[in-house]
């Protein structure tokens, strides 16, 4: 197939279309030449057949020998026909053309006149045993007495060559009109080959720049405005594919930069820390002041390490859970206790709406833990001084759903479909707060997805913003019941 249509769209569509359209024509072709041969022996023989029946007629109106003689010799000449009149021996009584004999005999052979001198027309093709000099095609009608008897016959004869001179003519012209519908077929057969090709040609010299890094490569109109919906609706896909890369590319490089300024700040704190204290810049009575801070740093660097791990094992698929039946309102509160400090400095509200004392999940449960203490972080994060945090739980059928409401600057609603995206940060010139690395949401996406359940968000950007998640019911543990037997 490659050798014989070539590699590309264009070579193929136009020399399949060039293939397919000469075959059509010389299917076509070939079957009007036979239904043409048909119809022209139909007419030359229907054509002979009447000017037989008339001249026989002129014979039953006992017109003389004479004159029919001169009547047939002019009809021959007009019709460029030989006319021969016989009676029931097969005697020649008049023969228009004598030069179309070798001889002139006085007989015919009986075995080319046996149907017609049975009543019978006929017709019969060759030299009629050496009669002609050249092949014809000669009808015979019978002469028929009023009695029933038959009197003779009239046979009239053209030449085979005139009647293959009208299939020439005729061929001729379906030669002509063929040379014109190829030229035709190979016109559209080009421009629809290019229509097709000149697309999809877009397309592949997009992806090539896109191949090179060049991630703000778009197919152009030519391709998305195609008449042909195929390649119109890849290219547009393309275009969207691009657009996604493109975009993950920025964060991608967003979240290097960010990444980078996260880890050089503990860095360089620890190190000039420790370089002090080794110079002996920092008196000794202020070492374990500075320590700590050096240890903070260090945990902060720890939990950012772990961060990324814990990214790439879900990447890898490679999270496993350890559910087990425990307090969700428990864990809330410890998470909370844990975030006291930053909760008091922006003297934040904190309102906890629980349907139960005690509400029991089955999850794991250091998964659960994170995924509310990134929630209340961030939700401490973007919460206006003296503003309020509202934690929900509350239950429906064989579901917990956890509620984290805060008031503030909310998320605009351009980017809320973007907020669980792997490195995504809302836009810093909307917030003050400038802090994160934009993998925390994603995180939490990913633990309550590997639960089976789904987050949502709701939020009005300058009002408030909440996310919501569910997670199974679990059990309260039993309590031991012992029984005093008195």
């Amino acid at each position: 197939m490659t050798k014989w249509f070539g590699r590309t769209i264009f070579t193929r569509i136009f020399y399949i279309n060039i293939l397919t359209s000469l075959i059509c024509l010389i299917i076509l072709g070939s079957t009007q030449i036979v239904l043409l041969n048909r119809y022209i022996s139909h007419q030359s023989e229907e054509a002979l057949r009447r000017n037989a029946e008339s001249v026989a007629g002129l014979i039953q109106n006992n017109v003389s020998i004479e004159t029919m003689q001169h009547i047939l010799n002019g009809f021959a000449r007009s019709s460029n026909s030989h006319i021969m009149i016989m009676d029931s021996q097969g005697k020649v009584l008049i023969n228009t053309h004598n030069t179309f004999m070798d001889r002139a005999p006085m007989y015919i052979q009986q075995e080319y006149l046996q149907a017609v001198l049975q009543g019978k027309r006929n017709s019969v093709i060759g030299t009629m045993g050496g009669l002609f000099r050249e092949t014809m095609f000669t009808l015979q009608v019978p002469i028929v007495h009023e009695s029933g008897g038959t009197l003779g016959a009239v046979c009239i004869s053209i030449p085979i060559p005139q009647k293959q001179k009208m299939t020439h003519e005729v061929m001729n012209i379906l030669m002509a009109s063929a040379i014109c519908v190829a030229l035709m077929s190979f016109l559209l057969s080009y421009m629809l080959a290019k229509r097709f090709s000149r697309p999809i040609k877009s397309i592949q010299t997009s992806a090539k720049e896109f191949t090179k890094g060049k991630f703000n490569a778009r197919v152009g109109t030519i391709a998305t405005e195609s008449e042909i919906g195929e390649i119109a609706e890849l290219a547009l896909t393309f275009n969207e594919m691009a657009f996604e890369l493109e975009k993950v590319d920025e964060i991608r490089q967003s979240f290097i930069s960010d990444v980078s300024h996260e880890l050089r700040t503990p860095m360089t704190t620890i190190s000039g820390f420790v370089y002090g204290m080794m110079d002996d810049t920092i008196p000794a009575e202020r070492q374990k002041e500075y320590l700590k801070i050096v240890y903070d740093e260090v945990t902060r660097l720890s939990r950012l390490v772990n961060t990324f791990l814990d990214i790439s094992r879900m990447r890898a698929d490679q999270a496993v859970l350890n559910r087990t039946h425990f307090d969700i309102n428990e864990a809330i509160r410890l998470v909370i206790i844990g975030l006291e400090q930053r909760i008091q400095q922006k003297k934040i509200q904190i309102s906890l709406n629980f349907e139960t004392e005690n509400c029991y999940v089955y999850a794991d449960s250091d998964a659960v833990t994170r995924v509310l203490t990134n929630l209340l972080d961030n939700a401490i994060k973007f919460t206006e001084s003296a503003g309020e945090i509202r934690i929900t739980v509350s239950q429906k059928q064989h579901e917990i759903f956890v509620s984290v409401y805060n008031t503030g600057c909310g998320i605009p609603s351009q980017e809320q479909p973007m907020i669980f995206e792997r490195l995504y940060k809302v836009d810093k010139s909307r917030s003050a707060n400038r802090e994160g690395t934009g993998i925390g949401l994603y995180l939490v996406k990913n633990i309550i997805h590997a639960h089976g359940k789904k987050i949502t968000l709701n939020s009005v950007e300058g009002e408030y913003a909440e996310f919501i998640f569910n997670l199974d019911r679990g059990k309260a543990p039993q309590k031991r019941i012992q029984d005093t037997v008195e």
